[in-house]
């Protein structure tokens, strides 16, 4: 049975590799026989972008549409706007119309469940839902953490980098307190790593030290490579585009623990149960 876990991966400040450990996250676990669906949940269209469809705005079947349809009829038809794509995972897309959703979402009731209400049919069909959160706090973001199970926090090893993750913790708290108690943080995961330099070891010191007694730090990191940065700007996956490379190790590291990680939370399910 699929184990309908789903992650969102979030911070409210851009450029710290989130659409890209989105994207190479859902590629990873996807190699490991999961079944997975990816959300473009970032009105940049950012995810749909790094897999090849250059001109998201264009699209028809995204997730505005979707979530315009629970909005005013309080159901929608998410299976047949779901994309198959070529990395063997499945993506529902995101455009600049989501920003508009964002907007209706301030005006509404249950304003922070409405992804939660979308997702319902098709969660447990999935190992793993991934939602590339947009790099804000805003209402998608919380609609984001009140529906999903466990939040990974990329972070660059920058100082301005690990002070927003602070912010974005209390705000994981708080959705925990007010909507969503199973909410976890999954583990901060440090991207862009250049262990040469002094500051980034610094830095990385830093965050385990005033983050990892209260928060799981991903032990392995996110190297910055130029070859990761290309496998996106062509639209493919690191496995795809170099398969061999540190950057594909990485990645292919974090699935893992994901995936383990994610059999280790059912096995104490069923043990609870059990007792």
């Amino acid at each position: 049975m699929p184990y309908g876990k789903i992650i969102a991966i979030a911070n409210q400040k851009g450029g710290v590799g989130k659409t890209t450990t989105s994207v190479n996250l859902s590629a990873g676990l996807s190699l490991r026989k999961k079944k997975v669906l990816l959300i473009d949940f970032d009105p940049q269209g950012d995810s749909a972008k790094a897999l090849g469809y250059t001109e998201p705005n264009k699209m028809k079947d995204t997730i505005s549409n979707i979530m315009l349809e629970m909005i005013v009829s309080d159901e929608c038809d998410i299976e047949n706007r779901i994309i198959h794509t070529e990395e063997g995972f499945d993506l529902i897309p995101a455009n600049e119309k989501l920003s508009n959703i964002e907007k209706t979402l301030e005006n509404i009731e249950d304003k922070e469940t409405v992804l939660k209400d979308v997702l319902k049919s098709v969660k447990d069909k999935y190992d793993f839902i991934i939602i590339d959160c947009r790099p804000s706090l805003g209402m998608l973001t919380i609609n984001a953490f009140t529906c999903a199970d466990s939040v990974i926090i990329p972070t660059q090893p920058e100082y301005l980098s690990a002070t927003g993750t602070q912010q974005l913790l209390s705000r994981i708290q708080k959705t925990k307190n007010d909507q969503n108690p199973q909410l976890e943080v999954e583990g901060i995961l440090i991207t862009m790593t250049d262990e040469r330099t002094l500051l980034g070891k610094e830095i990385n010191r830093q965050i385990h030290e005033n983050y990892g007694k209260h928060f799981h730090v991903f032990t392995n990191k996110i190297p910055r490579r130029v070859s990761i940065a290309e496998s996106s700007a062509v639209g493919k996956s690191i496995f795809k585009y170099d398969s061999k490379s540190d950057g594909a190790n990485a990645y292919h590291v974090l699935a893992r623990e994901v995936d383990l990680n994610a059999k280790r939370e059912i096995k104490r399910h069923r043990d609870s149960i059990a007792r």
